[in-house]
């Protein structure tokens, strides 16, 4: 599955994802024409499902899937790793975390399981894996991030006579090796195209169309909202326990988006709109495409070589 920014929550993810893209130019990317999404085939069920719009966007080729995160994640473990060596330090690589169903709210709630059970609010994440480690390790794996409050940011921090990077050989790992491969003028026009698109898609009229159709179906249902963001923004939905009515709300606004078409026709008019704004930046667009794929090759390669 690929990560891509959902302007509803925030564009961060897609300026992180978007700045690292890739290689190996290949004939259909010297034709005017957008780079087709690259199959991920390197670990299993990781296709978007019907409900993951975001996606299966167009702007999602210019993404990261959460197996090509896991292996720039790694490699770049594996560099903090070698710069402990450097202080005489053992750093054994955490465990990958357990991989997490992605959570698609670009459209608003789409999943009713989830609806049933939480309401609008977001799952609950799992504890990520944490590495037992000494105060000597936790120092010079994460610099001057680990010291106190108090701590003079001004003062050098050493490990046995030898400077510690300020951000600590992890953080010192992950900088240098993205910085080949950042290209903020790509990043920003796929990170715009993602919240501009969103946003024409609120006015366009067939997805207008679908909005009267939803609010008639949860009028019918007892529920009195203009538009699916009207609903998820409520206040009440969004402090204290999840209540009854959250909950029966929630479901009602996936079934009603369901029973009347409005995610599908929600999503085709998005991404007929994002095709448009890709063609008007193709040029970075595929400048970002190759440096992610000459990243992901760099970060094999150090796999490779671990």
């Amino acid at each position: 599955m690929r990560r891509l920014a959902i302007p509803v929550l925030s564009l961060s993810l897609l300026v992180g994802c978007a700045s690292q893209e890739a290689s190996d130019p290949s004939p259909a990317k010297t034709s005017a024409a957008a780079p087709e999404p690259r199959p991920d085939t390197s670990s299993p069920g990781t296709s978007p499902g019907k409900y993951d719009y975001t996606f299966r966007l167009p702007i999602a080729v210019y993404s990261y899937t959460d197996a090509e995160y896991e292996v720039i994640r790694s490699a770049e473990q594996v560099l903090a790793r070698d710069c402990m060596k450097g202080f005489g330090l053992t750093y054994r690589l955490p465990k990958s975390p357990a991989p997490v169903d992605a959570q698609d709210r670009r459209y608003g709630i789409t999943d009713m399981a989830g609806a049933q059970r939480y309401g609008y609010r977001m799952p609950p994440l799992p504890d990520a894996p944490k590495a037992k480690l000494t105060q000597d390790q936790i120092e010079v794996l994460y610099g001057k991030r680990s010291l106190d409050n108090g701590a003079d940011d001004g003062a050098k921090l050493e490990y046995r006579g030898k400077e510690v990077p300020e951000h600590g050989c992890l953080g010192k790992a992950v900088l240098d090796f993205r910085k080949p491969y950042e290209y903020r003028e790509g990043s920003a026009a796929a990170s715009r195209i993602s919240g501009d698109s969103y946003e024409a898609s609120l006015s366009d009229p067939k997805v207008q169309a679908a909005f009267g159709k939803w609010s008639s179906c949860m009028q019918q249902k007892g529920y009195d909202y203009p538009s699916p963001m009207d609903a998820i923004e409520s206040p009440s939905f969004s402090k204290g326990k999840v209540s009854a009515k959250e909950k029966e709300t929630a479901m009602a606004d996936v079934a009603c988006k369901r029973s009347t078409g409005l995610l599908e026709t929600w999503f085709k008019a998005e991404a007929a709109i994002q095709k448009d704004m890709i063609k008007k930046d193709v040029t970075l667009l595929r400048k970002l495409d190759e440096l992610h794929e000459e990243k992901l090759s760099a970060a094999r390669k150090i796999l490779a070589d671990a």
